[in-house]
């Protein structure tokens, strides 16, 4: 890719606890400070983009984690490694977010106050590649599988390492049917990938593939005003029921987009963490620089 930017991205930030407030219990869901810490170090690099990502409606190119790591009686370790995770799904978001890794806000040894917690930003784990951390392009990541030069696995495993939950029908449903997992991946995908996917790929998770096997338990996120939504954690896998080169080879590449778009309703708030699991490791999707 020479020096082209990436149009998606998933970056792992190492996080260490530099101080804590007095008297303040400890968030249960970091999913909105994290969410508020993207957008400024976006805007630190561009306020017009970080502005538009503020402000639009439908499908975010973009997704924050809530805080990974370690708690302890209610309590962070000041000795452990705690990571957010930003993805994008844009090259301007993507370029923001690496020019912000490098010498902006999320650069090491930068302090971040993330709801009124204050971290130490570290320097990248020189230990072998996290499977959470990639960057690659659309074009990389589907044309393999689109031109027939690698065949289309049948069987294709998700992790579920955030919950997951679909609004449907004016309702969040926490189980991770073909159609609403796929779907949401084909929404964010034609969104904003420069070539689109036939609608009719929703009908083919529908009506051909199907849940096989899963290990799912639900947790609860705590919403504003004391709400809680439910969503799913673990693994699920589905399979084609018949084969079709074409349709498999797009439901592949819309489970390999997990890693970069979230699955579900609310991935810009930590919701919806996923991942391809099954030949998951393609050389198409790369370390991010």
């Amino acid at each position: 890719m020479g020096s082209m930017t990436p149009d998606l991205l998933s970056l792992v930030l190492p996080l260490r606890l530099e101080a804590a407030p007095q008297g303040q219990d400890l968030p249960r869901w970091w999913g909105r400070a994290a969410h508020a810490l993207l957008l400024k170090a976006v805007g630190e690099q561009d306020p017009a983009l970080a502005q538009r990502l503020h402000d639009a409606e439908g499908p975010r190119p973009f997704t924050a984690s809530t805080l990974i790591g370690p708690t302890r009686q209610g309590r962070l370790d000041p000795e452990a490694v705690y990571r957010l995770r930003f993805t994008s799904l844009t090259p301007e978001v993507t370029q923001a977010l690496l020019t912000a890794r490098r010498e902006g806000l999320l650069a090491p040894d930068r302090l971040l106050d993330l709801a009124g917690w204050t971290f130490r930003v570290l320097p990248d784990p020189e230990e072998a590649d996290d499977p959470w951390q990639a960057a690659t392009t659309y074009q990389e990541l589907s044309a393999d599988l689109l031109t027939a030069r690698a065949a289309p696995a049948r069987t294709w495993t998700l992790l579920l390492a955030a919950p997951t939950t679909f609004h449907v029908a004016g309702k969040h449903v926490p189980f991770p049917m073909p159609g609403w997992v796929f779907g949401s991946l084909l929404n964010k995908w034609n969104a904003f990938a420069p070539v689109t996917f036939p609608p009719e790929a929703r009908r083919y998770a529908e009506e051909v593939v199907a849940v096989t096997r899963y290990q799912l338990s639900t947790r609860a996120v705590p919403l504003k005003g004391g709400a809680l939504r439910i969503g799913a954690v673990g693994r699920v896998t589905y399979r084609a029921l018949s084969y079709d080169r074409y349709w498999m080879s797009v439901m592949e590449v819309l489970a390999r987009f997990a890693l970069f778009a979230g699955v579900g309703a609310g991935a810009a708030y930590g919701l919806g963490q996923a991942r391809y699991e099954e030949g998951g490791a393609r050389s198409a999707v790369r370390r991010a620089p």
